[in-house]
C-alpha cells in the first residue's frame, strides 16, 4: 500500500512508521505526508526525501494524494477533522491516545486526554487505532491495546507509557492491513 501520513505536531508516531518501513516490518511505503501547519514532524520528511504538503485546502490535497496513488491515509496526531471529500475518496485511519469510547471526540487529543485520564484516577489506559467516519472518534476500532498506569505519578507519565504503546501498535495495523487486503 502506498501511505500518507497527517500530522500537526513533532512527528513521532511518523518516524515509528519510517523505521518500521525502513527495517520492513511492513511493505506498504510512505509516499507523502501532510500537515496543516509548519509542523516539527516535518524534519523527518525532509531527512528522509518523503515528499510533503503544508495546506488546509481539501481539494489540493486530494489532488496531491491521487497524484502519489494513496490507498491508505495514516492520521498521526493530526489535529483537524477530515472532511467528507476526503473519506469519500481514502480509507482514513487514525491512532488516539485512549481505549476509545472513553476520552475521545471534540477537545480529546494529546495531552488532554492523559490529564482527563489521570484526574479521573485511571488505573488503565492505552491506544485505539480506528478507521475514520464523519464522526470524531467513533469509527470502527481495528486495534485497541491496553497498559497499567497505576503506578504512573502524572499525565505526563501517562503520556511518555502511552507513546512508546503507540508507536507499537500503528506499525501492527499497518503489517494488518496489508494482511487483509491480501486475504480478500
Amino acid at each position: 500500500m502506498n501511505l500518507a501520513v497527517f500530522i500537526s505536531g513533532g512527528g513521532s508516531n511518523f518516524k515509528a512508521l519510517i523505521d518500521a518501513q525502513d527495517e520492513g516490518y511492513f511493505k506498504s511505503q510512505i509516499k507523502y505526508v501532510v500537515s496543516n501547519k509548519d509542523a516539527a514532524g516535518l524534519k523527518y520528511a525532509r531527512e528522509n526525501n518523503i515528499a510533503y504538503l503544508i495546506s488546509k485546502d481539501e481539494y489540493e490535497i486530494i489532488k496531491k494524494l491521487k497524484d502519489h496513488n494513496i490507498d491508505l491515509i495514516v492520521l498521526a496526531g493530526y489535529l483537524v477533522k477530515i472532511s467528507k471529500k476526503i473519506l469519500d475518496e481514502f480509507t482514513v485511519i487514525n491512532i488516539h491516545p485512549s481505549l476509545l469510547p472513553k476520552y475521545g471526540g471534540k477537545g480529546f487529543y494529546g495531552m488532554n486526554v492523559h490529564n482527563a485520564v489521570f484526574e479521573n484516577k485511571e488505573k488503565v489506559s492505552g491506544v485505539t487505532v480506528h478507521f475514520v467516519n464523519e464522526n470524531l472518534d467513533e469509527g470502527d476500532i481495528i486495534l485497541q491495546k491496553e497498559l497499567d498506569i497505576s503506578k504512573c505519578k502524572d499525565a505526563e507519565e501517562i503520556s511518555k507509557e502511552v507513546l512508546k504503546v503507540e508507536h507499537q501498535t500503528l506499525k501492527e495495523v499497518i503489517k494488518k492491513l496489508e494482511e487483509d487486503k491480501c486475504a480478500r
